[in-house]
């Protein structure tokens, strides 16, 4: 029990202030951008930076979360919110774009994000929580949910807003189990969550 209170306590920030952002169409188009800039430049700050990476190595192992039996629903559930905008368009919901529409933005924002992910893995070596490997930061499952959940946002927030809400909670949900399941850590979360509100800003700046 002590480990999950100890990583929603550190999501549940970013979680709020994610959840605030999708119900508020009156934001500027500029301000999802910086939100998103924002969280890479944090989450990248803490990898690089010892003494803040060190402090989640202690967190890590002050509640055992190397001892907690991992539950991998998360390799399905980074997918689910960019599968809604079809799910919700059969339901007969009123998206802002067509499914085609929808599709070509979402494809265009996954080649941008997975593009950073990669470069990141490649040149920041961070090792993962497990050991397994040095390609943790960013994480590429919180950055596929993200961006899924930023792609309903802009499509749904306006006229459904519980849309936004929900995909908004699978997707920080993902970056729990990410944690929880010792593959990232919470850094890696910040800058996969930075990189799909980047990559969507992106795919709509250039198709809009």
């Amino acid at each position: 029990m002590r480990r999950w209170i100890a990583i929603l306590a550190m999501l549940l920030p970013l979680t709020l202030q994610a959840q605030r952002d999708t119900v508020s169409h009156r934001l500027r188009p500029r301000v999802m951008p910086l939100v998103g800039a924002s969280l890479y430049s944090a989450g990248t700050l803490i990898s690089i930076r010892p003494e803040f990476h060190d402090h989640e190595i202690s967190l890590y192992d002050k509640f055992g979360l190397a001892d907690a039996k991992p539950l991998h629903f998360d390799d399905y559930l980074q997918f689910v919110p960019s599968l809604m905008p079809y799910v919700l368009h059969l339901a007969g919901l009123e998206s802002e774009h067509n499914p085609g529409q929808v599709a070509l933005l979402t494809g265009t924002a996954c080649l941008v994000g997975l593009a950073a992910i990669e470069t990141g893995k490649l040149l920041y070596q961070v090792p993962r929580p497990d050991g397994s490997a040095n390609t943790s930061f960013p994480s590429g499952h919180t950055f596929a949910a993200v961006a899924g959940a930023e792609v309903l946002r802009r499509e749904y927030g306006k006229r459904h807003p519980w849309v936004a809400y929900v995909s908004y909670g699978m997707a920080a949900l993902v970056g729990v189990m990410r944690m929880y399941n010792s593959r990232h850590w919470f850094s890696d979360v910040l800058g996969g969550a930075g990189l799909g509100i980047l990559s969507v800003s992106v795919s709509y700046y250039l198709w809009n």
